[in-house]
Parts: structure tokens; C-alpha cells; sequence
């Protein structure tokens, strides 16, 4: 692992995405995250699309999973569409931001647009909020929690005023949940 210079995860099905499972980050993050670790040098990363055999293309991980996340999961089609499911639609926009984050630690992909993208999104957002408040607010949670954690860390540098915003948001659902008894979480 010390001497590899390069990972690439080849994909043959647009059925399936970086953001699909967080199986993809445990294997390619996991061996960048590891060749990083071990090597003290970050890999140069790609993902292969195999997809239409007669156009393979070959994409840096980070172009792919910028691709992968404005395309999809900040689409503002999908979160509609996440909408229309309940309350597993609002545990899929948490496992969004989960992905995003493990990506993040893995691989150093996110930036501080993305994350402001994510918050503004499936938080701030008053009409996703409302949803997710309604139909499973331990998502809401969970999603600002995703969202400190990356602050804490040093993935994200967000701006007081989000950090106000979310704490709010956090600090009230909290609140909620543990009047029914549901959480036993930390302030962020």
C-alpha cells in the first residue's frame, strides 16, 4: 500500500452510483484512506464507466462524485421524489449526507459548497424540514449531527450563521425526540 499511486473502481451499471451504498466508499475510500495512511500520500483516484462498452469513460473520483452528488442527491427532483416516500424518503437523505461525510473522511472529496448544498437543502430548506419533522425527525437529527461532525473534524468550515441555524434546528428536534423518549444525543 505504501507505494501505490493510483486507485481506480471500475463501474459497468448506471443502475449504481458512489452514492448508492456506503459500500463504494468502504472499498475505494477505504483503500485510499489506506494507501494515504500508510504511504503518507493521497492517491491519485478514478472511476472507470463501463457502462456503454463502446464509450468508456474515465473520470477522477472527485469529478465523478461531484457529478453523482449535484446530479442526484442535491437534485431538487430527487429530494421530491424522496418526498413522496415517508418516512424511509427522509432516512434516504440521511444516508445521502452520511455518504457524502464518509467520502469526505475517506477520500477528501467534499468541499464547503457541497456541504452548505446539503444544509441548505435537507435542513434549512422550510419545506423539507417541515417533511422530515413530520415523517421522521430521527433523520433531521441525524443529518445536522452528520453536518457537526464534519465541522468538528475540519472537513467544513461553515459560516457562524449556519452553524446558528443548524444548532437551532438540531437543539429543537432533540428536544423533540427526547420528549418521546427517542434520544440520548449531545448538544453539537
Amino acid at each position: 500500500l505504501a507505494s501505490v499511486d493510483v486507485t481506480v473502481k471500475n463501474e459497468d451499471t448506471r443502475d449504481l452510483n458512489l452514492m448508492s451504498s456506503d459500500d463504494f466508499n468502504a472499498y475505494h475510500g477505504g483503500m485510499i484512506a489506506a494507501v494515504r495512511a500508510i504511504g503518507g500520500r493521497k492517491p491519485r483516484s478514478y472511476v472507470g464507466d463501463t457502462s456503454a462498452r463502446t464509450q468508456v469513460a474515465v473520470r477522477t473520483l472527485a469529478e465523478e462524485f461531484q457529478q453523482v452528488v449535484q446530479g442526484e442527491s442535491l437534485n431538487p427532483q430527487f429530494i421530491k421524489g424522496m418526498m413522496k416516500h415517508g418516512y424511509k424518503g427522509a432516512l434516504e437523505l440521511a444516508k445521502q449526507a452520511s455518504f457524502a461525510y464518509g467520502w469526505d473522511a475517506t477520500s477528501r472529496v467534499m468541499n464547503d459548497a457541497l456541504y452548505n448544498r446539503i444544509a441548505e437543502s435537507y435542513v434549512l430548506d422550510e419545506t423539507v424540514r417541515q417533511w422530515m419533522r413530520e415523517v421522521n425527525p430521527w433523520a433531521l437529527h441525524e443529518i445536522t449531527e452528520t453536518l457537526f461532525e464534519a465541522q468538528r473534524r475540519g472537513f467544513w468550515n461553515m459560516t457562524d450563521e449556519m452553524a446558528d441555524a443548524l444548532r437551532e434546528i438540531y437543539l429543537s428536534t432533540e428536544g423533540e425526540l427526547e420528549e418521546q423518549g427517542e434520544t440520548n444525543t449531545h448538544e453539537p
